[in-house]
């Protein structure tokens, strides 16, 4: 997957779409049949938003968006699973650092709410909307309150 990440990463710097963009969307998802770390799912999240965002409005054929609407909920549902809320964290291992891994789940969710809205107004999928940010977010609060003991970065 880290290759299939760099290839997405480099394509979206250079503004360029790949060709059977729809075929990669669907070779991307097969990943999550795999258990992943929060860092892979960040990692994959991030080329999901590229490829998705790449697609045309109605451009996804009726199987490729049942298939991206099952996978945005497991997405939301596996990084949820990891969410500690006697901590108010995400950890997946405990050989990672608690704030990395909340890092990552975080930009996993962030983004995947992004997806959901766009998937909802440009391809009718069904999915439930969005309310608020964060609004697929396990513990919001005790999160937020753990960000803001976090020294300031300038």
């Amino acid at each position: 997957m880290e290759g299939f990440f760099k290839v997405c990463f480099i394509l979206d710097h250079l503004n360029k779409v790949p060709e059977n963009v729809n075929l990669w969307l669907v070779y991307l998802l097969s990943y999550l049949n795999k258990k992943l770390t929060l860092k892979e799912v960040a990692i994959l999240v991030y080329s999901l938003d590229y490829l998705y965002s790449k697609i045309p409005p109605n451009g996804l054929r009726d199987n490729e968006l049942s298939e991206l609407e099952r996978k945005l909920e497991y997405i939301v549902d596996y990084v949820n699973s990891f969410y500690k809320p006697n901590e108010g964290l995400y950890r997946f291992s405990i050989n990672e650092k608690p704030l990395e891994e909340t890092r990552y789940a975080l930009f996993s969710i962030n983004l995947i709410e992004d997806i959901i809205q766009d998937a909802i107004y440009y391809h009718n999928a069904d999915l439930k909307p969005i309310n608020r940010i964060y609004d697929k977010l396990g513990g919001v609060e005790k999160i937020l309150k753990i960000a803001n003991l976090l020294p300031k970065t300038s």
